[in-house]
């Protein structure tokens, strides 16, 4: 959750035709574009003039371009624009703005505890859960404009939420869908998961994609870091996985379907929660996953080693699943996991979030999508 500070903290930071407004009275936005300009190693904003010669034609005159400068923007943006009244929002980045932006649709609400179940979280000072060890609550998920339409350009290095809403990948096509303005609803997954730093406040993030957890989130963060020192998404991945994949543990969990309809103990290696087929490299991780079936589709690679993971790699990447009995593929309404032994990363939409105990939840139909 965002609080009210940060909201108003964001401020315009570029219009589609900054002229065309100058000594003019405001004008009416129906369509914001929210742009990532260092997305795709900084190529979207070296090449925006060429960019906007692209897509200018397909949004119209009331249309608004924003550029963010920090993480959340894409999320605060939205949200701002939103409760002005625009009525279409689209992300020009890759999946980590999609993301953001994503999540600027939504408010969350902490979910009424019922008193007279036992529930492991108090609430502390600043209105944040507190973690007891258990499996955390998710908040609940409440559109700002259940009208509002997402779109998507996608404008990064991977493209995977793309790639699993099949989209073109080419600016050009994607004006085109637009153009003929094909909408459908599809379900918004949440994540609810552990901070890390101080294993007590609990953070509800919702996503369109995938939820990573164990070696494939572990590799995502170590990534992140290299990335912030070599500015080369193939290379700050190589590294990771090879400085990953030798000394990587799996680890004792306890994972609870549909609020204990069914539950599993196993040692997990790595696991991933889906509303898409794919992951980053061209994983095809979930082959039956649908964005409007309501449901999780819920991936587990059990005890593994090192070897013997790179063997269960190569089915993942594929999605053959048939003779693999260190596989568990299940769908769900909810998933809860929890460690019994050490922190263990989880990435939502290609970026780290938080640790276990988390909870999985799918809204089936919340997003209005130009597809």
């Amino acid at each position: 959750m965002l609080s009210e500070k940060e909201e108003e903290s964001v401020h315009l930071t570029s219009s589609l035709n900054p002229e065309q407004n100058r000594g003019k009275k405001s004008k009416y936005i129906d369509t914001l574009l929210v742009s990532n300009p260092t997305s795709s190693s900084g190529s979207t904003g070296k090449d925006w003039e060429n960019l906007y010669i692209k897509i200018k034609n397909a949004f119209g005159k009331n249309s608004q371009v924003v550029f963010t400068k920090k993480a959340k923007d894409g999320t605060l943006l939205t949200r701002k624009f939103l409760k002005r009244g625009v009525k279409k929002v689209i992300a020009i980045g890759g999946d980590g703005t999609i993301n953001e932006v994503a999540n600027g649709f939504f408010l969350t609400e902490r979910k009424q505890v019922d008193k007279k179940k036992p529930f492991p979280y108090s609430t502390n000072s600043d209105g944040n859960q507190e973690n007891k060890g258990e499996l955390p609550q998710p908040d609940i998920l409440l559109p700002i404009n259940s009208e509002a339409i997402f779109g998507i350009i996608p404008s990064g290095t991977r493209n995977v939420l793309a790639k699993s809403l099949n989209l073109p990948q080419g600016i050009d096509e994607c004006c085109h869908n637009y153009l003929r303005g094909s909408t459908q609803k599809i379900d918004v997954l949440t994540a609810t998961v552990t901070n890390p730093t101080t294993h007590a406040k609990v953070l509800t993030r919702a996503f369109l994609n995938a939820a990573e957890i164990g070696f494939g989130a572990e590799v995502i963060d170590r990534s992140k870091k290299v990335r912030s020192k070599v500015k080369n998404r193939m290379v700050s991945t190589i590294t990771s996985v090879i400085a990953t994949l030798p000394t990587y543990e799996s680890n004792n969990c306890e994972v609870v379907f549909d609020d204990g309809k069914d539950k599993l103990v196993t040692k997990i290696t790595m696991g991933v929660i889906a509303n898409g087929k794919f992951l980053g490299g061209g994983f095809m991780a979930a082959p039956e996953a649908s964005f409007s079936d309501g449901l999780l589709d819920v991936v587990i690679l059990r005890d593994s080693g090192s070897l013997k993971m790179l063997d269960n790699l190569a089915n993942i990447k594929t999605g053959n699943y048939a003779d693999e009995a260190d596989v568990i593929y299940k769908q769900a309404r909810k998933v809860s996991i929890k460690s019994t032994e050490r922190d263990i990363t989880v990435a939502i939409d290609g970026e780290p979030i938080g640790i276990l105990p988390a909870t999985f939840q799918v809204n089936q139909y919340s997003l209005n999508i130009l597809l």
